[in-house]
């Protein structure tokens, strides 16, 4: 019976099993081949030939107005699935962070992204595989010399399910972009808007502060071009706070602008600190543009005040002032029969107040004056040595050679060279950017020869004039370093126009007064005609090499040579002991100037004091 038994529950058991399995079975058939996950496409576009891609790495083209282009652009499917995808054209515009981009579908275009015509506004790509899609690009007979930038977008619509179930329309895009060179006017050419800087101090009344800079970079030109920034932070005796160099910028569109932010620590409160910002415009990768123009330099002051430290300063005058004020003693007359002598004892008071406050005015005078003297940073020039412009006589469409007397002073590694005169900037315009001194050949006396990539005419178009007269003094200054502020040496030379288009004259001189007080000065506007000389220059009219970048120097070691001796113009050696600008010096002058001035404040309020003191005892015997 045990044995039947347990043959039933077995029998039964197997058909529960059974029962069990079949929908199980049932339900997988289907999903033995998964459907494919929703995820990202992948495609692509590039420019094509007629029959198959090319190698080309955008679709660049030089044209005159009114001209007409044809050519092809291939779309790719890197899929397995046939995708359906929408091309366009569009303008070009450079994004927040500095990428390139071009307009969404729904944004209207007005330049090269009007003038494109594709084939095919919609195109079917099997997976694995891809689909040649003819344009023509037809340029408008009144449009503008220069550079003009667009691109043709593959784009794919989707409705896609987020992490929370929620619908989200996605549009993925690619795109082949289109540079687009029309002939005319060329011009390479940026500014700099700002900066504007925050200070931001600390509690501690004897530390620093961080800043924060703000400025925008516009290429107000006609050809894309990149830059190189250099952003410097100074207080009120000279010294430099530590400041990361903003990464450079890659390609900036005609038109276009980008803002920069850049961060100073180590800023010394001195009330009035300066922001100097420094861009060397730079050629994009692979372009070959027109002359670029020099530096752009443009410098702002702002307050940078130590709460703490004024606050603590105030509250020592103001306990110093109630110490004594509060020792004043309080005396009382014996009565009214000795007015008499207490009006002449009043009036003695008073004239002995006087007196006793003439040498505490004095005292708080100098020691004004010697804190505004002290605090104020030298300008003393570097002694000057001679520079031979040649050659002699000329046109102002000639090359122009530096050629320096003597070598720099010994630890100096860098040169560079500004022009001043009617029409330039007061302070001078950058012909030579700040570049190594063993980019140049040496002259026979020691020296270095320095030939200028561009002429007088070049230069004064860039600076705004075209009238060339009088004489013109080109100041060539000895750095300790690509990033060195301070002029060791300054050799100087001038040449003469005695009319537009002709100069004589081109003989050494010495430097005038206060000329190449520092070879990175921040006394510059924010025009690019008159860009002050910083650290990291650039293959432009005002610089005939690179600094601190290492890239290759625009003008090779060997370059022309200038002539020496006597076909130099007579050029003597004659020994100058060298001098440079010392900012401990100043710190030291300034923190002795700012004591003087507050112990001149303490004795005169302590005279002032005594002064009451009299008065209130005249006071107080007259009352009684």
């Amino acid at each position: 019976m045990i044995t039947a038994t347990a043959r039933r529950l077995a029998a039964l058991l197997l058909a529960v099993c059974v029962l069990a399995g079949l929908p199980a079975a049932g339900w997988a058939a289907p999903s033995s081949t998964p459907a494919a996950p929703h995820g990202r496409t992948t495609f692509g576009i590039q420019p094509s030939g007629a029959k198959k891609p090319d190698r080309r790495p955008n679709l660049s083209y030089s044209v005159t107005p009114g001209a007409a282009l044809r050519d092809h652009v291939a779309v790719w499917n890197y899929g397995t699935r046939p995708i359906t995808l929408r091309l366009y054209g569009g303008d070009a515009f450079i994004t927040a962070d500095g990428g390139f981009d071009v307009l969404a579908a729904n944004k209207k275009s007005t330049a090269v992204g009007s003038w494109v015509r594709l084939g095919k506004g919609r195109v079917t790509v099997p997976g694995r595989s891809h689909v040649i899609v003819p344009f023509t690009l037809a340029v408008p007979r009144n449009v503008t010399p220069g550079d003009h930038a667009g691109g043709i977008v593959a784009s794919l619509a989707a409705t896609r399910t987020d992490a929370k179930g929620n619908k989200v329309e996605v549009d993925q895009r690619v795109g082949a972009r289109i540079y687009l060179r029309v002939a005319g006017k060329l011009e390479a050419r940026l500014s700099v808007d700002g900066p504007h800087t925050t200070y931001h101090g600390t509690f501690n009344p004897f530390g620093t502060g961080t800043a924060t800079v703000t400025y925008t970079v516009r290429n107000t030109g006609n050809v894309r071009l990149g830059a190189r920034q250099t952003v410097r932070v100074s207080d009120l005796f000279g010294g430099d706070a530590t400041v990361r160099r903003p990464r450079d910028i890659p390609e900036l569109l005609p038109g276009s602008a980008l803002t920069v932010t850049a961060s100073a620590t180590g800023v010394l409160p001195t009330l009035r600190d300066t922001a100097t910002v420094s861009v060397d415009p730079v050629p994009v990768r692979g372009d070959v543009p027109p002359p670029v123009h020099p530096r752009v330099t443009a410098s702002a002051g702002f307050w940078a005040v130590s709460w703490t430290a004024l606050g603590l300063i105030l509250l020592a005058v103001a306990a110093v002032v109630v110490f004594f004020v509060r020792r004043r003693p309080r005396r009382r007359g014996t009565g009214a029969a000795s007015r008499r002598p207490v009006e002449g004892a009043r009036r003695r008071a008073t004239a002995g107040q006087a007196a006793a406050m003439t040498p505490a005015a004095a005292v708080l005078a100098i020691g004004t004056m010697a804190t505004v003297l002290a605090g104020a940073p030298s300008a003393r020039a570097a002694d000057a040595g001679q520079l031979t412009v040649s050659p002699r006589h000329g046109s102002d469409t000639q090359p122009l050679t530096l050629t320096m007397a003597e070598p720099c002073p010994s630890g100096t590694t860098n040169v560079i060279a500004r022009v001043a005169g009617a029409g330039f900037p007061r302070a001078g315009q950058i012909v030579v950017g700040n570049a190594p001194l063993a980019t140049y050949q040496k002259t026979p006396g020691g020296g270095a020869s320095i030939p200028l990539i561009y002429t007088m005419r070049d230069y004064a178009t860039t600076a705004g004039f075209h009238t060339l007269r009088g004489t013109y003094t080109f100041t060539l200054s000895c750095l300790k370093g690509a990033f060195s502020q301070s002029s060791v040496r300054d050799f100087s030379g001038s040449l003469r126009f005695s009319s537009n288009t002709a100069y004589r004259d081109g003989t050494k001189a010495k430097a005038p007064a206060g000329a190449g007080a520092g070879a990175g000065a921040s006394s510059s506007p924010s025009s690019p005609s008159s860009a002050s000389g910083q650290a990291g220059g650039s293959a432009s009219p005002g610089g005939s090499g690179t600094g601190s970048g290492g890239s290759s120097p625009a003008v090779p070691n060997g370059g022309p040579a200038a002539p020496t001796g006597a076909a130099a113009g007579g050029v003597q050696k004659a020994a100058a002991p060298t001098a440079q600008h010392s900012n401990a010096t100043l710190i030291a002058l300034s923190t002795s100037g700012f004591v003087v001035a507050l112990l001149a404040l303490l004795v005169g309020a302590l005279f002032w004091v005594r002064g009451r003191r009299a008065r209130a005892a005249v006071t107080s015997g007259s009352s009684d």
